[in-house]
Parts: C-alpha cells; structure tokens; sequence
C-alpha cells in the first residue's frame, strides 16, 4: 500500500475516540453525547460549593482560550503506528469556534490532503486518491470518511493549541488537585472526561477521555507554552490512543494570531476528481 496513503489514513485517528471501539458496542454513550454542548450551563445557578467552584474554572479557562484566534501555522506531524512511522509538514488556518482548514505533505513535499471543517460542513479533498468528500460535520459523516469517529471541538482544541471545556446539565462534576493543577472530572453516560488545569494561568496540560472501566481511551497532552494576552497556546500537542500503541504529534514552528484574513478554501481540479456528496 502506498505510504502515503496510509499517513494519510493514520493521520486521522489523531482526533479519534476508542469510545466507539467494539469492546464499547454496549456502551449507552451516543454521538450526540460527544458533540460540541451549545447551550452555556456556567450560567445556571449553582448550589453545591464544589460544581460552583469547577463552573468558574471552567469559565476562566474559556475566557482565556478564547483569546487565542484567527490563527495560521505551520510546523511537523508526526505518526507513530504499529504499521507507520513518518512525519509530514502541515498548514492550518484556525478561526474559532466554527472554521478549520489544513493541508498536509508527505514525504518529498507532495500534497496528501486538503480539507475545511466547520460546525456545519466540510470539504475534504483526498488529493492521492482524487476524491472530493463533502457533507454535514457530524460525526457519523467524520466517521465514515476517516474509518473513525472524531469531534469537531477535539480538532479545534489540536490544531489551536488551546483547550475549550464544554460543560452540560447532565454532567457528573467532581474535582481534586494535584500540585499546581486542578483535576477537573466530568462525566457523562459511561465516558468520564478528565482535565488538568494550571492554578495560574488556565491552560489546560492535558485531558483524557476515559471508559466506564476506567482506562484511557484518549489523551491529549499540551506543552512547549506560549503566552498571548493572559491567555497561553501550545506549540506542541502530543495525542496517545494506548489500546492502538498510536502515538500523534503536533508541532508548531511559525504560530500567527489574529490574522485579519484566513483562507479556508479547498482548491482541487474540477472534472479530474470524483465527486462525493454526503447529507
């Protein structure tokens, strides 16, 4: 098979979760349950001092991330698999909360991939295969096209460097400390989500997405900081997927915040490729 096409498939498991692996077929846990939460809970009036406590973490982290935007970068992935070990260079345009757009290189600079998501389409141009994917960002239609299932707000929070934490109604909230981070526990269905947040300054170092068993299904790991503003975005995003021994790596080189243009098309050669439309 060709190697960069498997870079390209194994690309996106970065953003993947072993939720909806097959030892977790019986979990009650549905795709809506992972999509991004629209309706802002930090405003509902709270009793319990500790849910007080995580709402206004989880505020002040948001705020801050918020501050990192309109961003262009580029830099490294890397893709360590039981069945790859390459790197490849990566562009990507980042307008929050609803525009993504990358392009990747493989090997000796040839063009593996463009793509545009938001909140409510996407675009994907396979450019080895030449194939044009387009249709509706759920998770399903992600799923399908990447052989995986995959949120839009992981992707963001990847390819920003920076972390927003959607809070809902129906989440179980607990939290505990270690050193200098609050380790804050949200848990909805069988899925817990676990986030580590710096006392200080807010950013997020890592969080994790964890079965009804307790094991790790996914963890994303921020480092290599920089600080914006009162707000801090990391050059380096390490994705662990430990059942799959899959391990992802985002390095950003050249970091440019609030651009006042982002170019979020996807350019392909009309009438050489194949056209595929999904709803």
């Amino acid at each position: 098979m060709n190697k960069l096409y498997i870079f390209l498939t194994a690309f996106f498991a970065l953003f993947s979760f072993t939720i909806f692996s097959q030892e977790n077929q019986d979990s009650t846990l549905t795709p809506e349950d992972t999509v991004t939460i629209t309706e802002d809970t930090l405003q509902t009036v709270e009793t319990d001092p500790v849910k007080i406590e995580i709402s206004r973490i989880v505020k002040e982290v948001n705020t801050r991330s918020k501050e990192v935007d309109n961003i262009i970068s580029t830099g490294e992935i890397k893709i360590k698999t039981p069945k790859i070990d390459e790197t490849g260079d990566i562009e990507i345009h980042v307008k929050k909360k609803d525009d993504l757009w990358f392009k990747i290189e493989g090997p000796l600079g040839i063009d593996a991939a463009v793509a545009h998501f938001n909140r409510e389409r996407f675009t994907f141009f396979d450019d080895l295969n030449d194939v044009v994917t387009s249709g509706s960002t759920t998770i399903l239609n992600i799923g399908t096209l990447t052989k995986i299932r995959c949120t839009f707000d992981d992707m963001l929070n990847s390819f920003s460097g920076t972390v927003r934490i959607s809070k809902g109604k129906k989440d179980e909230l607990a939290m505990t400390e270690e050193g200098n981070m609050y380790v804050l526990s949200l848990k909805r269905g069988t899925i817990t989500r676990k986030y580590w947040v710096d006392k200080d300054n807010y950013f997020v170092y890592k969080y994790l997405y964890l079965s009804k068993t307790g094991k790790t299904l996914i963890s994303f790991e921020f480092s290599n900081f920089t600080n914006y503003g009162t707000s801090t975005y990391a050059r380096k995003v390490e994705i662990r997927r430990p059942k799959q021994n899959e391990y992802f790596r985002l390095t950003m080189e050249n970091v440019s915040l609030n651009q006042s243009y982002l170019d979020f098309k996807v350019d392909y050669p009309y009438g050489d490729v194949k056209i595929r439309n999904w709803k």
